[in-house]
């Protein structure tokens, strides 16, 4: 029942830390696929080079986003399945929004060109500002939890400054 029980928040808590990173590195990949659009690649070749780029990565260091990514450009080359489509599949089987949007988005204007550019571009825009909103809500949480340890720090600051004068009182 106990080992359940941690069962249970270890997963929450891994679930938690994907979906932060899915939200962290999403606007940087989005905006790399921009960046390669606007060289003049097709979607689907730049959403490939994106993720040969993230092959170069070490595998400690990729992060769940970005091994994902990965993932579904290998599996594409094995199959030959639309490397948009699976990305597709793996926005849906996520529980995060943004990432939902972006996959949907991509799915429903794989065939637009220029028009896709635009959009996407508003859509990248959309997710760094959201980036930053999360950004800002840890800092508040960090300076939370470091105000008590100051507080403590600062009592005991005053009492070795003010301990002297009190000892020549009496």
């Amino acid at each position: 029942m106990i080992f359940e029980a941690g069962s249970k928040k270890k997963e929450k808590e891994r679930r938690q830390r994907e979906k932060q990173d899915i939200v962290m590195e999403l606007p940087g990949f989005l905006d790399q696929v921009l960046l390669l659009m606007d060289s003049g690649l097709i979607l689907r070749d730049a959403f490939m080079k994106v993720a040969k780029e993230y092959e170069t990565v070490p595998a400690r260091d990729r992060g769940f986003f970005r091994g994902r990514v990965l993932d579904i450009a290998l599996n594409s080359r094995r199959t030959g399945d639309d490397v948009i489509a699976l990305f597709y599949d793996f926005s849906c089987r996520t529980d995060v929004k943004e990432l939902k949007k972006a996959g949907n988005f991509l799915y429903e204007n794989r065939n637009r060109g220029t028009e896709i550019w635009d959009r996407l571009s508003e859509l990248s825009e959309g997710l760094w500002q959201e980036r930053k909103r999360l950004c800002l809500e840890r800092m508040r949480i960090a300076e939370t939890k470091m105000s008590f340890p100051l507080g403590i720090m600062l009592i005991s600051l005053i009492l070795m400054t003010s301990a002297p004068a009190i000892m020549q009182i009496t």
